[in-house]
């Protein structure tokens, strides 16, 4: 026990401080003042705090916010949302454009097969035997819906053969079948009462001949890209469905005679024969290239924004973004659909437009959805993403252009 503190109730007399050195802090400012580098000797256990001294103090560290599994959304900025932009000329995947031809060769060669065993050449000189209008109006009809039934069904189907998703495939080809083959019937009849309008039927009126069927085949393909639209469900897609049908029909229409007339040229110069199979092959199949080809860069200069596989499998893959929201996954009922990639779930994930901008979301995956090679739940896309769903890397890109960034 301390006596001295046995009792701290009662009143003691205060202790003298220890006779040592004091460590005096004086903040006055007086004592602020530069201090006299030949200060006293008296004064060297002094402690002197200057104002330069007290700037010196450095902050409290922010302590950094503990890591989370994904990162905060990526919201649109609001100055992207308000900033004007340009719209970019992009170059065309020719891919695409060389898929959607050949699909359209393809289609006019087994409209060609179907319709040739009903199709006659008359012999030089001969006179048509008469026909009634209705029966004109049929064949032609007729010939006009296995021409564009034929064409639609083989466009209907390349972005699911190309995505080797079968279903998708069959699909589009039915709708292709149904809604070209309906076109190409009122096309055959619209072109025969034009052109039997305009007194055609005789060799003087080739000319009217060319514009009539140009017209006619116009209406054929304006219904083939009617089926690549509605297939997708979306109003860009059938406007460009409808526009790249209309150019390439009346492009193949226009020169479906000439074509006829320049192949039997050629087969005569060398010692063949005239008939028309090898002409009419050779120009149906041109007109489907033409209403192929047509539509295929319709699309690749329209388009607004894309996805492009870099990595995994269908590489080299060009999907278009068509509809807000866009759902990826393994679902053949997905817009872009990753069938062959057995770790994207059949709904993974979505793209969104908002304000002039797309958003990716991820929609709750186990395996989840990387843009850049970080995890995200919600990523406000720029041109040049890399996203990872599964085993796939897809290249985001869009024409969007900022002023700031853009040659006037």
């Amino acid at each position: 026990m301390n006596p001295d503190t046995d009792n701290m109730g009662e009143d003691t007399e205060p202790q003298e401080p220890p006779d040592e050195e004091v460590l005096d802090i004086s903040l006055d400012a007086e004592e602020l003042a530069p201090v006299d580098e030949a200060a006293p000797a008296g004064d060297e256990g002094m402690l002197v705090i200057e104002t330069d001294d007290l700037l010196d103090i450095p902050d409290e560290p922010v302590k950094p916010a503990a890591p989370t599994a994904y990162p905060a959304v990526d919201a649109v900025p609001e100055a992207d949302k308000l900033r004007p932009s340009k719209k970019a000329l992009v170059a065309p995947n020719v891919m695409s454009v060389v898929s959607m031809a050949l699909a359209g060769a393809i289609g006019g060669f087994i409209a060609w097969l179907l319709s040739e065993p009903f199709t006659t050449d008359l012999p030089v000189g001969a006179t048509p035997a008469p026909q009634t209008l209705v029966s004109i109006l049929a064949e032609m009809g007729l010939f006009g819906a296995c021409l564009g039934g034929m064409i639609g069904m083989a466009l209907g189907s390349v972005d699911g053969i190309n995505s080797r998703v079968w279903e998708k495939a069959g699909l589009g080809a039915l709708l292709g079948l149904a809604i070209g083959g309906a076109g190409g019937f009122l096309g055959g009849v619209f072109g025969q009462l034009v052109y039997g309008g305009l007194g055609g039927g005789n060799q003087a009126n080739l000319a009217v001949q060319v514009l009539v069927r140009g017209l006619g085949w116009a209406m054929v393909g304006l219904f083939v890209g009617l089926g690549q639209g509605v297939l997708m469900r979306a109003r860009r897609r059938i406007v460009n469905g409808l526009l790249g049908g209309l150019i390439g029909g009346l492009a193949g229409g226009l020169l479906f005679d000439p074509i006829s007339g320049l192949t039997q040229l050629v087969l005569m110069l060398f010692g063949g024969t005239a008939g028309g199979e090898l002409s009419r092959l050779v120009a149906i199949v041109m007109l489907g290239l033409a209403c192929g080809v047509a539509i295929g860069f319709v699309e690749q200069m329209r388009k607004e924004a894309w996805l492009r596989i870099t990595g995994g499998a269908l590489m080299g893959k060009e999907f278009i973004i068509y509809r807000s929201p866009t759902i990826i996954g393994s679902s053949p009922k997905c817009d872009i659909t990753l069938a062959m990639d057995k770790q994207v779930a059949p709904q993974h994930a979505s793209i969104s437009e908002q304000g002039g901008r797309y958003l990716l979301s991820d929609m709750g995956t186990s395996g989840g959805t990387a843009v850049n090679g970080r995890p995200i739940r919600t990523h406000s896309l720029r041109s040049g993403d890399r996203i990872t769903i599964g085993q796939t890397t897809l290249q985001y890109a869009d024409r969007a252009i900022a002023d700031s960034l853009s040659v006037s």
